[in-house]
């Protein structure tokens, strides 16, 4: 059986603004901004480096602009530059032939680490603490948590009155956000990298297939964590869950951390189990998107701890046994 190549579009340039445009557009979004680096590499990739970013600059000036004159807040255009860093980044990885796998874990680690790094610095030259410097932010922004509370109090979820003693402290508020910020930072990288680099890879392989380039998006679904990995696994269970019985209070968030940041991880490779498992099944088109937009939602820790469960069981070969034995 062949695979369906689509033609190669026209490279116009009302396409190259449309892709530039639509990052944008998805950056304006909540959910769907997670996939608004694929326009940029898409572009990169089929226009060259030269145009990829020159309408990635494009796209930084219309998101200053939205920033600056509708929103009179910049952190859309602080996380528009995010996505042409990342856009530019993943394209280069297809460009040189790198391993997406590989490519993906340097690329996000380097980021992540050059963020932290950059923020770090900026917060010690103002002689404050992170805590400190979150704080200050919070009371600098006292109208919008004010119009957050209205929100909040018309609301019925159980979780509303907590939601309201905290937004009544901004200290506790701060702490809260310095506990929290660093996992998930770690996993929105990482989520963000995965599923453009994915559509990025399957894209590549519709529209340019003429090309010899020798990987694809089934080298994302065959993603899979290092064994060794489990006894940092292991380490991270045991403080995230007993550190008070142990003496070792002060660890219990570091644990935490650990926990989702590694579960990030065995969440990608889990996801290739159940891709497999949809494929086995024979689940395919609108009702197989439905269903991975449904269980990444409501049942993301199931594929997370599928993924660990792997290391054991090698849930693939017995898809492919069943397969010989039809």
């Amino acid at each position: 059986m062949t695979t369906y190549v689509m033609p190669t579009p026209e490279l116009s340039k009302s396409r190259l603004l449309l892709l530039g445009v639509s990052s944008v557009i998805l950056c304006l979004s909540f959910i769907m901004s997670v996939f608004a680096p694929f326009p940029l590499a898409l572009a990169h990739l089929l226009y060259g480096r030269a145009l990829g970013i020159l309408v990635g600059a494009a796209g930084l000036l219309m998101s200053f602009a939205f920033a600056k004159f509708f929103y009179a807040d910049l952190t859309l255009f602080g996380f528009y530059a995010i996505v042409f860093i990342f856009g530019i980044g993943i394209a280069e990885i297809v460009n040189r032939s790198i391993s997406p796998v590989k490519g993906m874990v340097v690329f996000g680690f380097s980021f992540i680490a050059l963020f932290v790094a950059l923020a770090g610095g900026f917060i010690r030259s103002q002689g404050l603490s992170a805590e400190q410097f979150v704080y200050k932010q919070l009371q600098l922004s006292q109208d919008k948590i004010a119009e957050q509370k209205k929100v909040v109090e018309q609301s019925t979820s159980q979780d509303s009155i907590q939601v309201l003693q905290l937004l009544d402290r901004p200290d506790l508020m701060a702490k809260e956000l310095v506990e929290v910020f660093p996992s998930y930072f770690f996993m929105g990288v990482f989520l963000m990298l995965w599923f453009n680099m994915f559509l990025v890879l399957k894209s590549r392989r519709l529209l340019l297939s003429g090309n010899d380039y020798p990987y694809s998006e089934l080298n994302l679904l065959k993603f899979k964590v290092p064994f060794e990995v489990v006894y940092l696994l292991v380490i991270a269970l045991v403080l995230a869950i007993w550190s008070q019985e142990l003496g070792l209070g002060q660890y219990e968030n570091l644990g935490m951390t650990l926990l989702k940041c590694l579960g990030i991880f065995y969440f990608f490779q889990g996801f290739g189990v159940f891709s497999d498992l949809l494929s086995f099944l024979g689940v395919m088109g609108f009702f197989r998107s439905l269903i991975v937009m449904i269980v990444i939602f409501m049942a993301n820790y199931m594929i997370a701890v599928a993924g660990l469960l792997d290391n054991w069981f090698d849930f693939r070969k017995y898809f492919v046994k069943q397969n010989l034995d039809e």
